[in-house]
Order: structure tokens, then sequence, then C-alpha cells
């Protein structure tokens, strides 16, 4: 699994616009939460710990990993050769998987 250092997390485009309309749409608390999870992913994107609620959602060829934040979630893939997280989706639990 990665190196010691941690982590690098790259957002989607798709990502930053969909919490850009989140945020506007009155989520203003939301980006400092995205912020807490980003911060978490770079140390360790497979554990799940008390401030970040992570689970494998596909265990398919391809894995995606979900993090919840309250009614909102976040999924995104581990690139574990380079240590690169890609963080591609965000969207409120309604709208489903």
């Amino acid at each position: 699994m990665g190196d010691t250092s941690g982590y690098e997390v790259r957002l989607d485009k798709d990502f930053v616009k969909e919490l850009k309309n989140l945020i506007k749409a009155g989520n203003k608390q939301l980006k400092d939460r995205v912020k807490e999870v980003i911060s978490e992913l770079e140390k360790n994107p497979h554990m799940k710990r008390p401030q970040l609620d992570v689970k494998l959602t596909s265990t398919r060829k391809l894995s995606i990993y979900r993090v919840r934040i309250g009614k909102f979630r976040i999924l995104y893939q581990i690139d574990e050769e380079n240590s690169i997280v890609y963080v591609t989706t965000i969207f409120r639990r309604e709208r489903g998987y």
C-alpha cells in the first residue's frame, strides 16, 4: 500500500463542479468537511476511523470507495502503484450510487 509519506489526492473536474454547486445551494459547511476528508485520505484512504466512514463499494476489477459526510457521499479510486487517490464524485445520498 502506498509509501509512508502518504497519498496524493487528485480531484476530478466534475467533482469540483458538483461541490461548487452544492455549496451555492446552501451547503456552506460542506466545503470545510470535504477539506477534512481529503486530509484524511492523504494519510490512508483505506482505513475507516471515527472522523472518516470509508466503505469499499465495488469489488470488481476497479475498486471504488465511498466516504460518508452526513447526507452526502464522495466516491474515489486508489492507484496503489503511484499512491494517488482520485476523488471522482460527490452527491446527495438520495441520488444513490
